[in-house]
């Protein structure tokens, strides 16, 4: 199997959708997305994933189309159409992990759905939408328990954590794996790298230093095939 893929190998291979809407809070919007699907081309119909991934929060991700226009909700995502989107670096390294593990199709959520370009701008929405008291930003709120549990399945499907160890993301990190021990399944492992400096960090899978990435890569799929 080949070591690396090239970014034209890739959009060969796999296509990515996502949802995405809009809050409004105050005077301001904010877009988020709530969940992504990288899928090999032909296996958009695979009932389920074969792994999902949890990370911090959806970055610069955004629809492929500029006209795109998602809907404003007041409330909790329900039923958004899926639209492609402009593919990432670390869409990129999740889809070397799918041919890694022979995977076809990998659910991507996150702590919380604000996009952000860097840490600092997602920090910095994160804190404007709390003042606010609003929860329902993440998938692990008591109000979007429906749809956590469709997103993670009761099947097969691996779980990895892979969310950083910013400090902004650390209450929502704690959350998040109070819920995720209180409501997968006992027998369902959960994969990730963690912090040694932490108990509750996880490497992210594009650390920005390729020498990085590529340990990720391997760490990561030494832990997936050590079970199996």
């Amino acid at each position: 199997m080949k070591k690396d893929w090239s970014i034209a190998d890739l959009r060969e291979t796999f296509d990515v959708l996502a949802s995405f809407y809009q809050i409004e809070l105050g005077s301001k919007k904010y877009l988020c997305r709530n969940h992504a699907v990288i899928f090999r081309k032909g296996f958009a119909n695979q009932t389920s994933p074969d792994a999902v991934i949890v990370m911090a929060n959806p970055g610069s991700c955004s629809p492929i189309s500029q006209t795109y226009q998602p809907a404003t909700i007041d409330g909790i995502p329900i039923n958004l159409p899926y639209v492609a989107v402009k593919l990432d670096p670390t869409q990129r390294q999740l889809m070397k992990l799918m041919n890694k593990m022979n995977w076809n199709v990998l659910s991507v959520i996150n702590l919380s759905d604000l996009c952000g370009g860097n840490m600092g701008d997602f920090s910095e929405k994160l804190r404007q939408v709390e003042l606010h008291s609003f929860k329902n930003h993440t998938v692990f709120s008591e109000a979007r328990k429906e749809e956590r549990e469709t997103i993670l399945p009761s099947t097969d499907s691996k779980i990895i954590l892979a969310w950083g160890k910013d400090n902004s993301i650390k209450t929502l990190a704690y959350e998040s794996l109070k819920i995720l021990s209180k409501e997968l399944q006992k027998d369902k492992q959960i994969f990730g790298l963690p912090y040694l400096e932490t108990n509750w960090g996880y490497r992210h899978p594009n650390p920005m230093i390729k020498d990085r990435c590529e340990e990720w890569l391997e760490k990561m799929y030494k832990q997936l095939t050590k079970m199996q």
